[in-house]
């Protein structure tokens, strides 16, 4: 059976005792977040990132290793047979990611929760005290989607190629390198349209509120009027591969057909000093 990729509060509610549905908590703070987790749901022992390590330990620019993802699905308990609902406490930012990196390494069977669990709490649905343990062991089938990332090398070619189009998904002031978020240089991508990954979601009522997708036709609308489109292929980039994949997980929601992440972002093309960097 074949569910949605966005689903609802409501949706979600009604597939809790669904047996084919397991629902992954990918928080940044496990250990608040565990306090009040959605019921039945189990956490990722994991940084949220899903990108690989370096020999001092210290997270690299790219998504995690093969061998480390096998050994996530293993302590995940992945499996062909099951649907997952991802979600988070950051506005599905890193639901998301968890998603594309799950999508990169072949798995398809994974939705994510409108509203992320602030949403889900804030209407008083089902909570638990404690995060479950998900039963371990491997069963999903693993092939690498090496086309969905590009690289650097391939990138600085791609820049300039009619067939492609560049989306960059950080705030105005990284656009505009005002903000240079500890970089060596500052600024974006020749020829990069802006728009920022929140501007996805509705506006926040209050500092602890929910966010949620702002309709489906109306996002389709501000990705038209920013001039995004379909016969091209998208790549995304941020700072570090996070709202970027985020943007191509509502890319993919809206049914793009071509979109690529350049998963490294600017903690790698900002950091080089020939890399082609535009201010306004």
């Amino acid at each position: 059976m074949k569910y949605p990729l966005l689903v609802n509060p409501q949706w979600l509610h009604d597939n809790l005792d669904n047996s084919e549905i397991e629902i992954i908590d990918n928080s940044r703070v496990i250990d608040f977040y565990s306090r009040s987790p959605i019921k039945g749901a189990f956490g990722v022992p994991h940084h949220p990132y899903l990108k690989r390590r370096s020999a001092s330990g210290e997270l690299t620019q790219h998504v995690m290793e093969r061998k480390t993802f096998l050994t996530l699905c293993y302590n995940l308990g992945l499996d062909d047979d099951k649907h997952y609902v991802v979600y988070d406490d950051d506005y599905g930012l890193f639901a998301a990611r968890f998603w594309f990196v799950c999508r990169y390494f072949g798995l398809h069977n994974f939705s994510i929760l409108n509203g992320s669990g602030k949403g889900w709490r804030g209407q008083g649905r089902p909570v638990s005290d404690h995060m479950e343990s998900p039963v371990t062991g491997r069963k999903a089938m693993v092939r690498e989607q090496k086309q969905l990332i590009v690289k650097l090398s391939e990138l600085e070619t791609l820049c300039t190629n009619s067939d492609v189009q560049i989306w960059d998904t950080r705030s105005r002031g990284e656009y505009n390198g005002v903000d240079s978020r500890g970089n060596l240089r500052q600024g974006h991508m020749p020829a990069a349209l802006h728009l920022e990954w929140t501007d996805m979601l509705l506006e926040l009522e209050s500092e602890h509120a929910a966010r949620f997708f702002r309709p489906l036709a109306e996002i389709d609308q501000m990705l038209s009027r920013l001039g995004l489109r379909r016969d091209k292929t998208i790549i995304t980039y941020c700072q570090f591969g996070i709202r970027a994949a985020f943007c191509n997980f509502v890319l993919e929601l809206l049914g793009y057909p071509n979109h690529r992440l350049y998963d490294a972002s600017m903690g790698e093309w900002a950091n080089r000093p020939n890399t082609p960097l535009e201010k306004t």
